[in-house]
């Protein structure tokens, strides 16, 4: 069983992480006592993941993926109607909102695309192992492409598209 001296240091995440064939990198990080980041291959972007050990969890790790609107998709958004910018909210928030993960969504509901999402899940030490690290970092990784589908599929057609609803 991993306790919390076993997560002092990022050396068993980064072994878990090599285990599973990821490249870990550790980062300088003010706020946490560790960050560990790496991708995961989805689609035509790699997810970048980071696992974190925040110093007001010490026992707990936390893994982080955040995704930011393109341009494309913030022009595409203020040509939809206020109806259309609703659905593409609430969609967002159901196609995020699922077991295993919270998630963050930044921008003024309806009246701007969110600007970006951050999806996380923390694990702590009494109930981890590389299985469940494993579990925990698809979830994550599912509802982060999930959300980034969302912003293509709905926003990253032609902006005409958008505009006769058929980004919906």
């Amino acid at each position: 069983m991993v306790t919390k001296s076993d997560l002092a240091e990022p050396t068993l995440i980064e072994g878990w992480l090599r285990d599973m064939n990821l490249a870990p990198v550790r980062k300088p990080d003010a706020v946490n006592n560790w960050n560990v980041e790496f991708t995961i291959a989805a689609g035509s972007s790699p997810l970048a993941i980071a696992v974190v050990n925040p110093r007001t969890l010490p026992r707990a790790i936390m893994l982080v993926c955040g995704l930011a609107a393109a341009p494309e998709h913030m022009a595409a958004f203020k040509e939809l109607s206020e109806e259309l910018r609703r659905e593409f909210w609430n969609q967002l928030r159901v196609t995020l909102n699922r077991e295993w993960v919270e998630y963050q969504i930044e921008g003024v509901a309806v009246v701007e695309c969110p600007k970006t999402v951050r999806v996380s899940a923390v694990r702590f030490d009494d109930g981890l192992t590389l299985d469940s690290f494993a579990r925990t970092l698809s979830s994550v990784c599912k509802a982060a492409a999930d959300a980034a589908t969302h912003y293509t599929d709905r926003l990253g057609n032609s902006r005409q598209a958008a505009r006769q609803g058929l980004a919906s």
